[in-house]
């Protein structure tokens, strides 16, 4: 069992760093967290078959964590997949991402493999689903206009991972990382530019939100591209506030759950 990041960046790549997404990995398939650009491409790099996927799951509808997934339906299709596969995303998002897949001929095409949209539940820390030994929950958190959730996996017998980009630092995320082992948090800007982060997180703020949950590790993900050169300074802000591990986030290398 173990989880990879696809892409570690913020809204702009950059030629290190791909937009945010994560898998987890267990036996029974495959759990997909956004998707951003060639999704096929980033699996199989991390040794992930596509077609493993069991369930993606779909943040919010920004384009740098949705706009992959047109292109990994209709890859899955080519590739000959028969097993069903489930979209999980906020209410509001359920006709939005259903136009998307429509736009690009994806959502039904003769002989394509069955595709379920499914809401979550808003409720702070609902149960969203099951996948083998992994229990699946989210919470809403805060991103501006945008409506967002996290999402924590619970691994049985095995580590806590709270998945949490794009926020601002809010309760209901502290309160859904509580005990975890892990918690990947946006961290979008540097103290400096604390005027520019509108609905995102410094380091240094998701520093905080690891000490008040209580986590061991912090895990610094989606970075502005402008830090990548000197992305080690981000973790020392967040050292400045958190006295457990913290790392940044490295693409397609497994972590073990």
């Amino acid at each position: 069992m173990h989880f990879a990041f696809l892409g570690t960046s913020g809204s702009v790549p950059s030629a290190a760093r791909d937009t945010t997404s994560l898998v987890f990995v267990v036996p029974q398939g495959g759990i997909l967290i956004d998707c951003g650009g060639s999704p096929i491409q980033k699996l199989r790099r991390a040794g992930v078959d596509p077609n493993a996927l069991a369930v993606v799951v779909i943040t919010h509808i920004h384009p740098d964590h949705a706009y992959g997934l047109p292109a990994l339906i209709r890859n899955l299709s080519v590739l000959g997949r028969q097993a069903p596969l489930t979209i999980y995303c906020r209410p509001e998002h359920v006709g939005p991402l259903r136009d998307l897949l429509t736009l690009f001929n994806t959502l039904e095409r003769p002989g394509m493999f069955a595709l379920t949209l499914r809401p979550i539940a808003l409720a702070e820390g609902a149960h969203a689903f099951d996948l083998g030994p992994l229990a699946v929950r989210t919470s809403p958190n805060v991103h501006g206009a945008m409506p967002n959730f996290a999402v924590r996996v619970d691994a049985a017998r095995g580590r806590s991972v709270v998945y949490s980009s794009d926020t601002r630092p809010c309760d209901a995320v502290v309160a859904l990382a509580g005990g975890a082992d892990t918690l990947v948090h946006d961290a979008t800007y540097s103290e400096r530019d604390r005027g520019h982060v509108g609905a995102h997180s410094t380091a240094a703020e998701a520093g905080d939100v690891a000490a008040r949950a209580g986590v061991r590790r912090l895990i610094l993900a989606h970075i502005g591209a402008e830090y990548h050169a000197e992305i080690e300074a981000l973790a020392d802000e967040a050292r400045a506030r958190f006295a457990g591990d913290v790392e940044i986030a490295r693409e397609l290398v497994p972590y073990p759950l």
